[in-house]
């Protein structure tokens, strides 16, 4: 702000670096510089297989969730029709003697759940610049 004001920066400090330029470099041996550069490649070399290996599950998993997404969009109906089975057995019990009314209504919420989730989890792990295989097997609109 003194700047701005035309006030005498003289208490300002210097930054100074760290580095001494008035020393000469350490002298070392060439083995130990062969030896470094070939961990280093080593290293970078494990670093990049292990890298592609799991990009190459990310985009199997990806491919092989997205061919099995039709199976969980049938859950959708069935949880329609097995909320309809809940309310038949709430309002008639003997409809359903060896299932429980509470049971099946469990079981319609379980089915939706498990659809939305299903499709929201493949679209979230989508892998960056990666489509969905199985479009082209989908009716257009």
């Amino acid at each position: 702000m003194r700047a701005l004001q035309g006030e005498d920066d003289s208490a300002v400090t210097e930054e100074q670096s760290i580095i001494d330029n008035t020393t000469q470099p350490e002298k070392r041996n060439l083995l130990s510089q062969l030896l470094r550069y070939l961990a280093r490649v080593i290293i970078a070399l494990a670093a990049g297989a292990v890298s592609g290996i799991a990009h190459c599950i990310w985009h199997l998993a990806y491919f092989l969730l997205c061919l099995l997404r039709p199976i969980p969009y049938l859950f959708l109906p069935a949880a329609v029709i097995t909320l309809l089975l809940a309310v038949a057995a709430f309002v008639k019990p003997q409809t359903s003697p060896a299932t429980p009314a509470w049971a099946m209504l469990l079981m319609a919420i379980g089915f939706g759940a498990f659809s939305i989730a299903y499709a929201a989890f493949v679209d979230w792990i989508r892998p960056p610049g990666a489509v969905d295989p199985a479009d082209r097997f989908r009716r257009p609109n």
